[in-house]
């Protein structure tokens, strides 16, 4: 049997981090007691319980005002449950002996979250508690969400896909904060402060592979977050791995909270081992958002999950009854940073290869292991989020029309298509109507059936190679017989609630579907915005053209550049070259949101100028990928890609306008005045993309290839957008960002020193 964790780690080893708040002599000698002294834990118990029931009273009172109070030692004590949750699934979850079937958690740990719960509440709710929490909490459209909170229970069940999420709660506003989060939601204007804790460690989950997982709370993907578009998000991120860590918060503008972007070297230091992190910021854009790691290739290896951001009135909720969220991702045998990496980065590749994944997952289940059971009159948004370490796939879900309603937290119009494409980082809404199925899957039709295919099929001409029917040269022989990627993931949309499987194969001819049509690019840029732009989108201001390019360096190892430069970063471990020795410097506890207050005057960077080809100015870099923008500037990006293969670019903190690209130039024409925004362009091979944005947020800004090997390959920069409005703007390194700096130097400088 395979557990989560370590199994050899006891309750009652709780690093010091954990409890920054409590003094030190208090909590310790409790915890001699508690482990030589039962009555002792029990009279604690007893006093705990006494202390939440008073809070509670008066939590209860400032409800009946709508208001949410914070109490800092209730926020200690749940920390404390959050503890207790995460050990007792190291014990009690296990996984299937088989490396396709994920087991949902058993009845022992049910009891636990009654327990939890019951703590919190000190007695069961009932029905006049559920009555109030409707009251105030009681969503637009809520019968249509198909999620579900148990009443004893703080884990978040979505029950179609067979995938159990358990999310620790750490609530400093109420639990019932954290209630209005997941089955409720508020409704208030202003939004609530939701607490939340990440542990980041490894899990075992598969029976047949002894690979390690990078999770968060102990799950794979991690738990789902979500919330109401203004509300705040604080998220304690805590790491329990052996080596640094750091979560990003993918498609978060970070308004007036630029060191919270969670990208080391940039915004933050990494987060040392048995270290900490609270993250604080505004839940904004609403949509289908998702939080990674964001260093040494972490989320390759599973850190990640959804973050969900609804809409009081979300603009196409009347299409839609319950909704799905399936997160596909490359599957690798290998660990990413200490196997992949180290054979990708290497003379001996002198192609430069990318490693080549296994197998494809999706919500962590290998092909045909995932099955959603709905009703036949379901109405399903499905949200669906590309999280390969290097694959595109495309999308498509037998014998029904696709109806895009959302790309990248933009709403947009219903656009019917028969499939799509989305590239590495990029999200994908659709709704779809089971009363809509072709005839040829009906009782009556060729194909009969009571359950059909959803296809993730990935696309062959990303890969370097005759992926069919290559063997990467760093895998291991498992089997007498060679085994090959499949291209092709199929997960089960089975009617009538049962889990039923098609009665036809996969490799049936589809029927053809009428009225839709099939995108003409990657990027999906026919869709329109939801909310038209009356007064039109703003001309540039500035530009600056850049160049995609891979090539082999003196050392021997290929890596990737724009405008000739492969980004180096102490901080994540990408010294490909030699660091800038004045302006900018790579720092690995000076992040470079963190220069732009220390030395905003002495950067390094020249200020945009006139140059041949542009009738604007053009940005200027300081020659090692840092750019200098002004604020409020409108630039135009000219991406040129002179590789053969097609690239994911992601622009941190903003959105952009495609205006176009080389796969459909006459979108800039057909849309002028209303383009498409998106946070992740797809570049085309041998093609290019034309953008546009507003440097509207003074910070230190990544804009990065997506794919996990381009990254590290150097295939990066940072937008430096105003350090004098930053100033201006009040913003100053905190003491917690210090200190985070300075336990990372001293777990450095132990490591170096064994």
């Amino acid at each position: 049997m395979k557990m989560y964790g370590d199994p050899g780690k006891r309750l009652l080893e709780i690093p010091e981090q954990v409890y920054p708040i409590l003094p030190q002599p208090w909590w310790k000698s409790t915890l001699n007691a508690m482990q030589n002294n039962r009555l002792y834990v029990f009279v604690l118990v007893i006093l705990i319980g006494t202390g939440i029931a008073i809070a509670f009273i008066n939590r209860d009172t400032a409800h009946q005002q709508n208001d949410i109070i914070t109490d800092n030692q209730g926020w200690i004590i749940l920390k404390s449950l959050g503890w207790n949750t995460k050990y007792a699934a190291d014990d009690q979850n296990t996984y299937n002996d088989g490396i396709q079937q994920y087991q949902s958690m058993n009845n022992k740990k049910s009891q636990l979250h009654e327990n939890v719960n019951h703590m919190k509440y000190h007695h069961p709710p009932t029905s006049d508690d559920s009555q109030k929490l409707s009251q105030r909490f009681h969503p637009v459209n809520n019968h249509r969400r198909s999620r579900a909170l148990s009443q004893n229970s703080n884990s978040i069940t979505t029950t179609e896909n067979n995938l159990s999420y358990q999310t620790t709660t750490q609530t400093s506003t109420s639990t019932t904060s954290k209630i209005a989060t997941t089955s409720g939601m508020n409704t208030t204007t202003n939004g609530v402060e939701i607490n939340l804790t990440l542990y980041i460690d490894t899990i075992y989950p598969y029976g047949k592979s002894n690979k390690a997982i990078i999770s968060a709370n102990y799950s794979f993907p991690g738990p789902p977050i979500e919330a109401y578009e203004g509300d705040i998000l604080v998220i304690r991120v805590i790491n329990q791995l052996d080596v640094p860590t750091t979560m990003h918060w993918h498609g978060l503008y970070q308004t007036t909270t630029p060191d919270m972007d969670g990208a080391v070297g940039i915004t933050q230091c990494a987060i040392p081992p048995k270290n900490e992190m609270i993250y604080k910021f505004k839940a904004e854009p609403a949509g289908t958002a998702w939080y990674h790691g964001h260093l040494l290739e972490r989320y390759t290896d599973g850190l990640y999950g959804p973050l969900i951001i609804h809409q009081r009135n979300e603009p196409n909720q009347d299409k839609y009854d319950s909704e799905q969220v399936l997160m596909v991702a490359d599957w690798y045998n290998l660990q990413a940073h200490t196997q992949l990496l180290p054979w990708y980065l290497n003379p001996n590749n002198t192609d430069g290869n990318e490693p080549s994944p296994d197998a494809i997952v999706v919500n962590g289940k290998f092909t045909e292991a995932l099955t959603i059971s709905v009703s036949n009159s379901a109405r399903i948004r499905f949200r669906i989020i590309n999280t390969a370490a290097f694959s595109m796939y495309t999308v498509s879900i037998d014998g029904l029309p696709l109806h895009i309603i959302e790309l990248d937290q933009v709403d947009t119009l219903p656009y019917t298509v028969n499939s799509f494409n989305i590239n590495v980082a990029q999200r994908v809404s659709f709704y779809i109507d089971l009363s809509e199925l072709s005839l040829e899957y009906t009782a009556s039709g060729n194909l009969s059936t009571s359950a059909i295919y959803i296809r993730f099929q990935a696309m062959l001409s990303m890969y370097p190679v005759d992926i069919l029917n290559y063997i990467p040269p760093y895998e291991q022989q498992r089997y007498p017989y060679p085994t090959f990627f499949n291209p092709l993931y199929l997960a089960i949309l089975s009617f009538n609630g049962t889990n039923s499987t098609p009665s036809y194969t996969a490799s049936s001819t589809t029927p053809a579907l009428q009225n839709t049509v099939t995108p003409i690019d990657t990027n999906i840029l026919a869709a329109r915005p939801f909310y038209q732009n009356t007064t039109g989108i703003p001309n540039a201001t500035y530009y600056l053209s850049l160049v995609i390019a891979f090539y082999t360096s003196a050392n021997g190892i290929n890596y990737a550049y724009l405008n000739n430069v492969t980004y180096s970063s102490d901080a994540n471990y990408m010294s490909m070259t030699p660091a800038p020795t004045q302006g900018i410097t790579s720092d690995e506890y000076a992040p470079l949101l963190y220069q732009m207050v220390t030395k905003s005057n002495n950067l390094g960077i020249p200020s945009p100028r006139i140059e041949p080809g542009s009738s604007l100015p053009t940005i200027q870099s300081d020659g090692y990928g840092h750019y200098l923008v002004p604020y409020e500037a409108i630039v135009d990006i000219y991406l040129n890609n002179t590789d053969t293969g097609e690239h994911p670019f992601h622009l941190h903190g903003h959105k952009f306008w495609i205006i176009a690209t080389s796969d459909y130039p006459s979108a800039e024409f057909l849309y002028a005045g209303n383009y498409i925004q998106r946070d992740t362009v797809s570049v085309p091979a041998l093609g290019w993309a034309k953008i546009r944005y507003v440097a509207n947020k003074p910070g230190a800004w990544l804009f990065h290839c997506h794919i996990e090997w381009h990254m590290s390959a150097g295939l990066a920069l940072a937008f430096i957008t105003s350090p004098q409005q930053l100033l201006a703007e009040g913003y100053t390194i905190s003491s917690d960002e210090q200190k985070l700096c300075q336990a990372l130097q001293k777990f450095n400088k132990k490591q170096n020193s064994k």
